[in-house]
């Protein structure tokens, strides 16, 4: 067990109103973290111009401190620009508590010039270090991380097929053999050649717009087993995960169940969601329908996008929140602890406030550190705002984006955020982590067609713990942490979710005022428990996996 302090001063709180203590800044420009998103629009209302992009938080060099990879778009069609548009990555350079990025993505060896769409960060290898997926309109990629601040295109050797439309990925150990497996979400089945120069779609008033996914086929998403040896085996048919075809958006890895399986949940867009139950042979059933997940209380499927999983409610198991279209609310899934699901969104507060808006990024995390999960929903339109269109804003699609906080006895309030929420921009994917290494969760923001943005939190100042877990020979991804606590918190380690995006690996539990030294229990992948103690409050700690832990 290593403790790292991070010399975090922590400021007196008076007794204000839990919103007045948020307070979220626009970092962007004085961190250096300057990238602008390319869709390729020219005209056409393409749907797929309008679908990315993601973002990726990762530790790619190893030095404690989070980096940002931002996923780019670029022509669909010629005269392309030369040199081609690329991913960026960002390595972060601040020393202390300061933010400042530096781009890399030459000197790393990173050649992302396939139109992007989402990330998904671990390690695939069990080396060390974090390895890159990339889910592309075309081929995907995957970059191996060599060590040194460099990493290695290895997607041809990868198994990786096809060139279907990606959008999102998710690592996780679905054999317990200690090797990261892979899902990739997949879209729709949406041409660029030879299509019309005019769009067939059009809104209410018969103006052009872009086309629902109604007008398009679907395909089916692919799992991938990972063999060890830097292949990938597509196990899709074996699994059954190949048997239906629908637009899927995001997908996130949890043990639903609760029987000590890996399962995903995949957001399908005007589709039934779809919820992989692991069978333990190699077999994924779809539980949605059944276990009251697919469609929303009034068995409506909705327009799924961004998908995030955790124990909002602190009992003890995995809940699911999504983001949808306008007109549509968001959408709460509780889950009773067997992978029984009721939708509580009306119940929580989280219907009205999300009525306007659509909703791709989303993410839960202790926005204040008082030791609940809050929400956060990264806003977009994807029909025209003739409003805007008239102002021949580009693309017109801009709405703002949404904060909620938990008030710990199962509803939610919105707040305005700070000043970071007083833009609006056309905002797609959102990526959660402590990039300041300060205690609290930032948040990077991706914007189609415009400038991403780092959402630095700068909420008044509460005590809390981190953990970064560690295995000595396997993966660490998909471990549970409970904080010693009444009712105990759970948290898990892991990187998918939100929409297109890849996430901070480690878990900060928020403790509020309490600043006595913690007692956490880790149940890592293989079922191993152990229990890890007294920890100082106000710092990072890495906990590793005993080798004969029970």
């Amino acid at each position: 067990m290593v403790a790292r302090p991070l010399g975090c001063m922590l400021w007196a709180t008076l007794a204000l109103p839990a919103w007045a203590a948020i307070r979220f800044v626009d970092a962007s420009a004085e961190a250096g973290l300057q990238f602008v998103h390319d869709s390729g629009m020219v005209g056409e209302l393409w749907t797929v111009e309008i679908t990315g992009a993601g973002v990726g938080l990762l530790d790619f060099d190893n030095d404690g401190r989070l980096d940002v990879w931002l996923v780019q778009g670029g022509p669909l069609v010629g005269p392309h620009k030369q040199p081609p548009p690329s991913d960026r990555l960002f390595r972060n350079v601040g020393v202390g508590s300061e933010l400042r990025f530096q781009d890399v993505t030459e000197a790393a060896g990173v050649s992302a010039t396939r139109y992007g769409m989402g990330i998904a960060c671990a390690d695939v290898d069990n080396d060390g270090d974090t390895d890159v997926f990339l889910a592309n309109f075309g081929a995907n990629q995957l970059f191996l991380n060599l060590g040194e601040g460099r990493f290695r295109d290895a997607s041809a050797s990868a198994g990786f097929t096809g060139e279907r439309w990606s959008i999102a990925a998710s690592f996780a150990d679905i054999d317990g053999d200690g090797l990261l497996d892979l899902y990739v979400a997949n879209y729709l089945d949406f041409q660029i050649a030879g299509r019309q120069t005019s769009t067939p779609c059009s809104t209410y008033s018969s103006r052009p717009s872009y086309c629902a996914p109604s007008n398009y086929e679907r395909v089916p998403d692919r799992l991938y087993r990972n063999l060890g040896d830097g292949r990938f085996d597509d196990v899709s048919r074996r699994a059954g995960i190949d048997a239906v075809a629908r637009a899927g958006m995001g997908v996130v890895a949890a043990d639903f169940n609760a029987d000590g399986r890996i399962d995903f949940y995949v957001a399908n867009d005007a589709d039934e969601n779809s919820l992989w139950l692991n069978q333990g042979d190699g077999r994924f059933a779809d539980g949605a329908l059944l276990g009251g997940a697919a469609v929303n209380a009034y068995g409506v499927a909705e327009a799924s996008m961004g998908v995030a999983a955790a124990d909002h409610d602190a009992d003890d198991d995995v809940d699911i929140f999504l983001t949808h279209d306008v007109k549509e609310s968001n959408t709460l899934f509780v889950n009773d602890g067997k992978g029984w699901f009721e939708d509580r969104t009306s119940r929580a507060g989280l219907a009205a406030g999300s009525m306007a808006y659509t909703g791709f990024g989303t993410g839960w995390f202790d926005a204040d550190n008082d030791g609940d999960l809050d929400l956060f929903a990264a806003n977009g339109a994807v029909s025209i705002v003739e409003a805007q269109r008239a102002e021949r804003i580009l693309p017109p699609l801009r709405q703002f984006n949404q904060l909620w906080l938990n008030d710990a006895a199962g509803r939610f309030e919105q707040t305005d955020g700070g000043p970071a929420f007083a833009s609006h921009a056309t905002s797609r994917g959102a990526a959660f982590g402590d990039l300041d290494n300060d205690g609290d969760i930032d948040i990077v923001v991706a914007n189609n067609h415009g400038p991403a943005r780092l959402y630095r939190n700068d909420s008044a100042p509460m005590h809390w713990l981190g953990l970064a877990l560690e295995v000595d020979a396997g993966t660490a991804l998909g471990s549970t942490a409970w904080l010693d606590a009444k009712p105990p918190r759970r948290r898990r380690s892991h990187t998918d979710g939100s929409y297109a995006s890849a996430h901070d690996a480690r878990i900060v539990f928020g403790l509020g005022r309490e600043r006595a030294p913690q007692w956490v229990r880790v149940r890592w992948p293989d079922g191993a428990e152990q229990r890890f103690g007294p920890l100082a409050v106000d710092r990072y700690h890495t906990l590793r996996r005993a080798a004969a832990a029970q």
